[in-house]
This record gives structure tokens, sequence and C-alpha cells, in this order.
């Protein structure tokens, strides 16, 4: 598993980032590529313009990472820029897979076995990226430091992330139509772990943002209080725990938001993500009280038949699950399976 040290402005980060994965430049090259050769150029060109605009205006960061990757990988940086925008263009233009799923959950209070918090999330991706996969230690020139999950060429959060003050958050892919030029998740998480410490100031913030969307944060901080932000481009909506959990899959919950779904063209069903989400939390159900680092290792390991399976082997598109992390907000640690949770080693991290 590779262990990426970044401290800086966000340009020298994005250096930093190339620099140390510098001999993963061939398979950044092949996955920018697989990514970018089935999308429409002209209807994505308009689109790309007016995401690059929000950027510049918005969030900079984002910009300035991807220079700093270009700069060290020897890449052009509008390459980078438009496979950092793949996702929004592919929802945009209804082109998506269903190779990008994952599945998460929070817990804490009388829900865990020592009343503290705990977050976990499987990262159900394509396959490729499982040899791209990283973990960063980030020391911002300004704001929190944090340790997230990401794949080499990629900037911002690109999965999961927690910084110093206990907030942790993870985020979910939902194929909806309400979409539109705004900030990616993983420039929110970035921004959200940089410069906040409880949910309350992260769901403020993300309120105000005007937002690529589509997609779930699942968010929780070290005093145990969480939420699941739904959001798009237009709408947005606040799914709070209950009985001290929260759990997301790949579809909303929260009307009009649910009105948006789209059904993935390049695979999975209409009803595949509610079905792992009647699983999941049935299983949380079940361990409702015990819950644990152990018993998060079992979830999300565990298999069924059909849909209701939380670690996923076989996904359209060549994907499944490629990694678990689980968060322990009060410790500042983390675990992490780089691989299938359900025969993959774990290593612990903290900050």
């Amino acid at each position: 598993m590779r262990l990426l040290d970044l401290h800086g402005d966000h340009l020298q980060m994005g250096f930093q980032h190339g620099q140390q994965l510098l001999d993963l430049r061939p398979l950044i090259v092949e996955a920018v590529d697989k990514r970018l050769s089935g999308l429409k150029a002209e209807p994505a060109a308009g689109l790309l313009r007016e995401v690059e605009r929000v950027w510049a205006a918005m969030v900079p960061s984002t910009l300035d990472m991807l220079a700093g990757m270009a700069q060290a990988l020897d890449l052009d940086a509008g390459l980078l820029f438009r496979y950092a925008a793949a996702s929004y263009l592919e929802d945009s233009l209804r082109e998506g897979s269903g190779a990008e799923g994952c599945t998460v959950w929070a817990a804490s209070g009388p829900a865990t076995a020592d009343r503290l918090p705990i977050l976990t999330k499987n990262r159900d991706y394509s396959l490729s990226h499982l040899p791209l996969q990283a973990l960063a230690q980030a020391t911002p020139q300004r704001g929190y430091r944090y340790l997230y999950v990401t794949s080499a060429g990629s900037p911002g959060v690109f999965s999961s992330g927690m910084n110093e003050k206990g907030l942790a958050v993870a985020d979910t892919h939902v194929p909806s139509s309400d979409v539109g030029p705004g900030v990616a998740r993983y420039t929110l998480m970035m921004e959200l772990l940089e410069q906040h410490s409880s949910v309350a100031s992260a769901l403020g913030y993300l309120e105000a943002m005007p937002r690529m969307g589509p997609g779930n944060l699942i968010l929780i901080d070290a005093a145990g209080e969480m939420a699941v932000f739904e959001m798009g481009h237009r709408y947005w909506g606040i799914v709070s725990a209950a009985n001290h959990v929260v759990a997301a899959t790949n579809h909303f919950v929260i009307p009009p938001l649910r009105g948006h779904y789209v059904k993935r063209e390049g695979g999975g069903t209409d009803d595949e993500s509610e079905t792992r989400y009647r699983s999941i939390h049935q299983r949380l159900s079940e361990c409702w009280g015990s819950l644990s680092g152990d018993k998060a290792r079992r979830i999300m390991g565990s298999h069924a038949d059909g849909e209701a399976a939380i670690c996923r082997h076989e996904l359209s598109d060549a994907g499944g699950t490629i990694s678990n992390v689980i968060f322990f907000p009060a410790e500042r640690s983390l675990l992490f399976c780089n691989g299938r949770p359900c025969e993959g080693g774990y290593a612990r991290y903290s900050l």
C-alpha cells in the first residue's frame, strides 16, 4: 500500500502526489485513456468550460492540484482536468457505468460496543484502480491535517478521509439527472477536512456551496454526530441518524432527489442499490449495541445471493470492491484493507 506525504499549498501537494507516484505513470495514462475514450468530444467540451469556470472562481485548489500533478507526471494539465471531470460528464451525457458503487455506514453511542463513533466504506470501483490506490497524509498550508484514501492521478479526497479534529467523510455516487456545473464531491470533501471540525459546520458549508452533484456524503465527527448529505446540482437533503446509525449506497431516499434517479445503462439495475441498502441496515440491526472494528470488517466482507452482497466481486465494466476503510474519529485512526475485505489484511494508520 502506497502512503503519500503531502504538505504545503495545493500546487505543491499535487506535485508531491505525482512525484511520489511517478512509477505508476503508465497505469495512470492507461486509466485516463480508458475513462475518456467513450466520451462524446463535442458536447463534453461545452460542459468542461462551465466546470472550469466554476472551479476557477470557487475552488481553485483543485485546478492547482491538477497543475502540480501534471507537472510532476509530465502530462497535459487539460487531459487530467477532463479525467477529473469525467464522472460529471458521464452523468450529464448519460454514459455512466455500474462499476462505481460503494456502501458506507456510520454509528455511535449505544449502537457501538464502546459508544465511540465509527465510519466505514467499501469502495466499489473499476478494478484497474486497485494498483492506483493510495493513502495520503496531508498537511495543508492552511487548515487541519488529514488522512485520506485516493487514486493516483486524481485530485482532492477521492474516496474518503478524516482530519485531526475527528471529522470523517466518505462518498457514494448516485446516477442522477440533477447535474450541473458546480464543485465535485472530492473537492467538497477536501474543503471539509481542511476547514471544518464538526458535522454541523460541514452541513452548513455543503448547503451553501454550488454542487456538481450527484451523490451522497456520509459524515461523522468525534462527538458522534452524524448525517448523510444527499445532493444533486439543484436539490439537496439531509438524512439524520435513526437509532444512532446512518447508511448510504447508490440511490437517494429524499424527494425530490429520488425523482432524478437514472438507470445505469452500463450495468446494474434500478433496485440493486435499494436491496443492498436494506441488507446493510439488516446487518447493522443484528449487530446493534456491539458494532466495532471487528464487526465492521465482517459486515463489509459479507456476501449474499444476488444483489444483497456488501463485498462485491463481479460488477459490470470490470468493477468490484477494491478496498475497505474503517475510521475511528475519537482515536484519529483508521484501518485500511487494500483489496476485498473478505480476504485482505488490514493495516492501522493514525494522525
